[in-house]
């Protein structure tokens, strides 16, 4: 009968935490639904917007649960005080730790998306890809003149973007679209 009423009352206390744990998830992707105010971008038949105000970090072990929108191995943090621009050009520009420099975007049906400063370019002309390169002052990370894809890396999400906005309509080009990381499908 004891083990029984343990039983009852850890499903009580979790029933009765449930909702505060839930409600911190909302929050967090209601912020950063909110924070996508950035550069639309489209990949396949999905928009997306980035959150330059938000900030992607690593997930450590030890950090809080609820606490960021959690995307594969990386944690989104939109600061509640932060100031119009300042974090928004931190976010796109510097590299966070771990030398990674990542953005955050969010899709209209509530996906969450890992950008990494670079773009993948899909192109029917393989004699264009070190044209862009040179033009736009990106480094060639990967290409395949039989596949039709080349891989451009840049400095940061900010200089990627700039380059694709450049990179679009050019002659040989058939898509440029930035690389993500990592994607979280909403559960709920």
């Amino acid at each position: 009968m004891k083990i029984q009423t343990l039983s009852l009352y850890a499903g009580v206390l979790a029933a009765a935490m449930a909702p505060a744990a839930l409600a911190q998830v909302y929050t967090n992707k209601a912020q950063l639904d909110l924070a996508a105010t950035g550069e639309r971008f489209t990949i396949g038949q999905t928009e997306f917007r980035l959150a330059p105000s938000a900030v992607v970090k690593q997930v450590e072990p030890s950090a809080e649960a609820g606490r960021d929108v959690v995307v594969g191995d990386y944690a989104v943090e939109v600061p509640a005080a932060a100031p119009a621009g300042a974090r928004s050009q931190r976010s796109l520009a510097a590299p966070v730790s771990g030398g990674e420099n990542l953005a955050a975007a969010v899709s209209e049906d509530g996906n969450t998306v890992i950008v990494a400063p670079e773009l993948n370019v899909y192109f029917a002309e393989p004699s264009v890809v070190q044209t862009l390169v040179a033009e736009t002052g990106g480094k060639l990370l990967y290409s395949s003149a039989a596949g039709g894809k080349a891989t451009i890396g840049y400095a940061s999400v900010g200089e990627a973007m700039q380059a694709r906005q450049r990179i679009l309509g050019r002659a040989g080009v058939k898509e440029v679209s930035p690389r993500l990381v990592d994607q979280r499908q909403i559960p709920w």
